[in-house]
């Protein structure tokens, strides 16, 4: 029984340590991530990640997009995870509140539309 336990013991702190590493990652590294930045425009922000896009897909995001950045998080309102658009391309999609002539994003919409799309939405 004291085996088992401390098997158990291991085998969760390998877990949440894991896990941490991995959001750790996810939040902090830009290396590899695209940013378009729409703000001022739609209100918008999109992240890729390159390493999950088609060569002919990379090479046009890195062309139009800031490569190692990531959207900012001031008058953030949501984030769309994983959006996925009718190319089939998946990115997450950040919406933005007090943009010059535009009104704010409603979180309602934003989650509706995120989750027609295979989102999952997330507010700030």
């Amino acid at each position: 029984m004291k085996n088992y336990f401390i098997l158990l013991l291991i085998t969760a702190l390998l877990f949440v340590g894991s896990t941490g590493t991995a959001y750790s990652q996810a939040t902090d590294n830009v290396k590899g991530m695209a940013m378009c930045d729409r703000i001022e425009k739609q209100g918008m922000c999109e992240e890729y990640r390159l390493s999950t896009l088609s060569a002919a897909d990379r090479q046009l995001i890195t062309k139009h997009c800031t490569t190692d950045a990531l959207c900012p998080t001031e008058d953030r309102i949501g984030i769309c995870l994983r959006y996925r658009d009718p190319d089939d391309i998946i990115f997450d999609k950040h919406y933005y509140r007090n943009v010059d002539n535009k009104e704010d994003w409603q979180p309602e919409f934003i989650e509706e539309t995120c989750i027609k799309n295979n989102g999952r939405y997330e507010a700030n």
